[in-house]
Order: C-alpha cells, then structure tokens, then sequence
C-alpha cells in the first residue's frame, strides 16, 4: 500500500472517531482515550515512513 494511501486510511479513522464522538456514538472519555492511542498506533505501526531496518549494502 502506498505512504499516501495508508495515510488517508489514518486520517479518515481520525475524522470517523471525531464524527462518532459528536454524534454522541462514543462517549468523550472513550473518545480521548482513543485520541491518545490511535497516533501511538500510526507510528507503531510505520507511520513516521522510518523503518529500523538496515539498508542493504551493495
């Protein structure tokens, strides 16, 4: 999956969980706790576009 693509996944789970929480779908001490935890999530999982991998030397 392209950088791109995989950002406007994270940014629309962002937008649904601000939608939820308006509309009264989650309540507000969820909802922040879930503000909290999705960006921890996008970086574990190689938001940042940084990878601990060694690059391959030719």
């Amino acid at each position: 999956m392209t950088p791109i693509r995989t950002s406007l996944i994270w940014a629309a789970a962002f937008i649904l969980l601000a939608l939820a929480n308006r509309f009264g779908l989650i309540a507000d001490k969820d909802a922040t706790t879930m503000f909290a935890v999705l960006p921890a999530l996008w970086v574990a999982t190689g938001g940042l576009g940084l990878s601990c991998r060694p690059k391959a030397v030719a």
